[in-house]
């Protein structure tokens, strides 16, 4: 990446910043047949690897082939296993949960601020998720990480196409999403699935989306209040909607618009 702002080199360099936070979001989403038949098309991970290798760190690229070789033994039901066991299946994975609020929501008042803050995000830029997805909540990991992917191609067309207004909303927005939410749990998370995760390919993914995000970061002069670790227990928010908080009650409930 570039700190030219305005050469061909900057546009180039957010393309492909976009299409490996695709890459990534698709990677940490529950894996269906689609998905690995899309991570075993040679020419789109060509694609990738050359988005990796204008970072210029040694590190990404040699974690891609590990993802690449990790792959060759991988089938659908392998892959989506190894999901399951990582991040949990009916039941969240408490030791390695997929969720912002599972990391940064110690409070009730902090988690129902952090969630209108995503919301806040996403509606801003006309992003939805529908409310019969149980599983790809606001705060998953591939959420946001599709969201970076959207802010990123963005801000790299007003960028080509010199709408200045335009860049510069999509430019402070990436910033403030990567200081407010996932700057702040990346490496959390990553450290979570390394210790958790018995697949190769898991482990790989969340080193790469962990190394990935900081560099962005560091190109962008983002300094995150980044979190230690997991909260250690399941959000409160989670217990009220399901009615199983003491601290519920109907005023805070009609409060909570999440989807």
């Amino acid at each position: 990446m570039t700190n030219n702002e305005n050469g061909n080199g900057k546009i180039e360099d957010l393309l492909a910043a976009s299409q490996v936070y695709q890459f990534l979001s698709i990677c940490l989403l529950e894996p269906e047949e689609k998905t690995l038949e899309l991570l075993k098309n040679k020419d789109y991970m060509s694609e990738v690897e050359s988005c990796l290798d204008k970072t210029g760190k040694k590190e990404m690229s040699e974690a891609f082939r590990n993802i690449q070789e990790a792959l060759k033994d991988l089938n659908v039901d392998k892959l989506a296993k190894g999901y399951r066991d990582t991040f949990g299946n009916a039941t969240i994975a408490m030791d390695c949960p997929p969720y912002e609020m599972y990391f940064s929501g110690s409070q009730i008042y902090q988690q129902t601020q952090d969630l209108a803050d995503l919301s806040g995000f996403y509606k801003a830029f006309g992003v939805e998720v529908s409310r019969e997805d149980n599983i790809n909540r606001w705060d998953h990991i591939a959420v946001e990480l599709e969201f970076l992917h959207f802010l990123t191609y963005k801000l790299a067309y007003a960028t080509e196409n010199s709408i200045d207004k335009e860049r510069e909303i999509c430019l402070a927005a990436k910033k403030k999403f990567l200081n407010a939410h996932i700057g702040r749990w990346i490496a959390a998370f990553s450290n979570a699935v390394e210790k958790k995760s018995h697949v190769l390919f898991y482990r790989e993914i969340a080193d790469i989306t962990n190394e990935y995000v900081h560099l962005d970061m560091e190109n962008l002069n983002v300094n995150a209040d980044e979190i230690d670790g997991l909260m250690g227990n399941e959000p409160d928010y989670l217990q009220r909607l399901e009615g199983k908080s003491a601290m519920a009650c109907s005023s805070c409930m009609d409060e909570e618009h999440y989807g």
